[in-house]
């Protein structure tokens, strides 16, 4: 018998869970009249056909990649993908897998014969058709409106609220998008202008941050000007690269301006002065870069680099959201405090380790963590004899609507507990000689690793508290799942 995934989508709201039921059931019941078990289910609710970027979709490739199944079962190829170039690359990843594709309402043949491929070419292709010319009929729709100026969705700006689909100036945010542009015409940083806007929030009741304050000093809305599709961001729900649209629509003076254009041109000209955008452009590497979290407020702690008016350079770490929000009082620790704590307590740590204490504390806990299987294969035993009962019964030409759907119950819990079982048996299965060679292989050559390798190698993440303590976590994380052990 052949052992299959079913696999089942609906794209939009207007749909229901019944049409996966809807799909399901027709699913099952070519599987029955085909000598196909059901091995596993796959489904997405309310997601386009036009990408293979799904949750259930997803899933059901990396159980393919485990042998799994034989086969995929579908209602229809639409359901599969509405996009050609997806269906056939996703057609070629199983027939690679040497697992078949079948669909009960089309008869899929061989891709590598020409006149199989035509035909799939075009159930695929009409699939893609319909989706197109949905999607070019609702952007012709929404550009009727946008070219009334009408409020397109999403999130009103920073000094607006939308009143039955027009924008209206909201005076009280109106004020804070003022002086935004007037600190920063007036030579002001944004982190002059954060201090500034220290008890201010946005528009979703966020604290200000130097990227929000620089998408505010970008915004042609504050000068009267809509847009519309200014940028082609995504095609059939894929990343299209951002890039400037040429069938954008701008409307000059169609909404309230906030700001004058005096004020607007003279932030605009020091936006785009090559002097104020100015980075170093030499990569510098932060020895902790990735490593360390701020305790406050979960953010990572990055690694930056200031000159003083003397000119000599202060490198430190300071929490992202502290640097970007200005709202988390965790200190900043500098390079010169924290690498050498690391390394030295890094190094004083290693010279001292206890291998035997680490190999059983490892073994130990992962022992711990394996379940006892026998109560699962126990019930996989008599729910494989049922079914099994159950298969007989209907062989022998009894058909009963509710012994069906039991079957269908009964081989849902048996993959559950297939499942279970497997992915326990799966584990890494530790054999203590191996452990200890293993660990002392990872750490019998620590000596003649640089201070990079030894942080890259031995810490796993840092900690920095309130008070400024510093907590730092070391061990290493790899492990070789060949053959069944390390």
């Amino acid at each position: 018998m052949i052992r299959a995934a079913e696999y089942a989508r609906y794209s939009t709201d207007n749909q229901t869970s019944n049409s996966i039921e809807y799909q399901f059931c027709k699913i099952r019941e070519y599987c029955l009249n085909n000598d196909i078990e059901i091995v596993a289910s796959f489904y997405d609710e309310a997601k386009s056909g036009t990408n293979l970027s799904r949750e259930g979709f997803q899933q059901m490739l990396t159980a393919a990649h485990r042998k799994e199944f034989d086969a995929v079962v579908i209602y229809d190829v639409t359901r599969g993908s509405r996009d050609v170039a997806d269906w056939f690359s996703f057609r070629k990843e199983m027939r690679a897998l040497r697992i078949s594709v079948i669909s009960v309402e089309n008869n899929l043949g061989d891709p590598l014969n020409p006149n199989d491929f035509l035909i799939e070419l075009m159930n695929v292709g009409l699939g893609q058709h319909q989706v197109l010319t949905s999607r070019q009929k609702s952007i012709d729709g929404v550009a009727v409106k946008a070219r009334e100026a009408v409020f397109l969705g999403g999130i009103a700006p920073l000094g607006y609220d939308i009143v039955e689909g027009k924008y209206v100036v909201n005076e009280m945010e109106a004020d804070i998008v003022r002086k935004i542009f007037d600190l920063y015409a007036s030579g002001k940083s944004y982190n002059q202008i954060l201090d500034t806007l220290k008890n201010k929030k946005g528009k979703r009741g966020r604290p200000f941050g130097k990227n929000s304050i620089q998408s505010i000093l970008s915004n042609d809305r504050y000068i009267g000007t809509y847009t519309w599709n200014k940028r082609i961001c995504k095609q059939l729900r894929k990343w299209a690269g951002g890039v400037p649209n040429p069938k954008v629509i701008r409307l000059e003076g169609a909404i309230p301006a906030i700001i004058d254009d005096n004020t607007w041109c003279s932030c605009q000209r020091r936006l785009n002065t090559p002097a104020s955008n100015a980075r170093n452009t030499a990569k510098r590497e932060y020895l902790l870069s990735g490593l360390i979290k701020c305790s406050s407020c979960g953010s990572s702690y990055v690694g930056h680099a200031s000159t003083n008016q003397r000119g000599y350079e202060n490198i430190y770490y300071v929490c992202s959201n502290r640097k970007r929000t200005r709202t988390c009082k965790s200190p900043n620790i500098p390079a010169k405090i924290i690498e050498p704590f690391v390394l030295e307590n890094l190094k004083e740590f290693l010279s001292k380790l206890d291998i035997e204490f680490v190999v059983d504390y490892i073994y130990n806990t992962y022992k711990a963590m394996v379940p006892n299987l026998d109560k699962y294969q126990s019930e996989l035993l008599d729910i494989q004899t049922k079914i099994k009962n159950g298969m007989d019964a209907i062989l022998s030409g009894i058909d009963i609507s509710e012994l069906k759907e039991t079957l269908l119950q009964l081989k849902d819990r048996k993959k559950e507990l297939e499942n279970i079982i497997s992915s326990s048996n799966s584990r890494l299965i530790l054999d203590k000689s191996r452990l200890t060679m293993f660990v002392k292989k990872q750490f019998s050559n620590w000596e003649y690793k640089n201070d990079t390798e030894l942080v890259k190698s031995y810490i796993t993440g840092i900690v920095i508290m309130p008070n400024g303590d510093i907590e730092v976590s070391v061990g290493v994380a790899r492990t070789d799942n060949s053959e069944g052990g390390i």
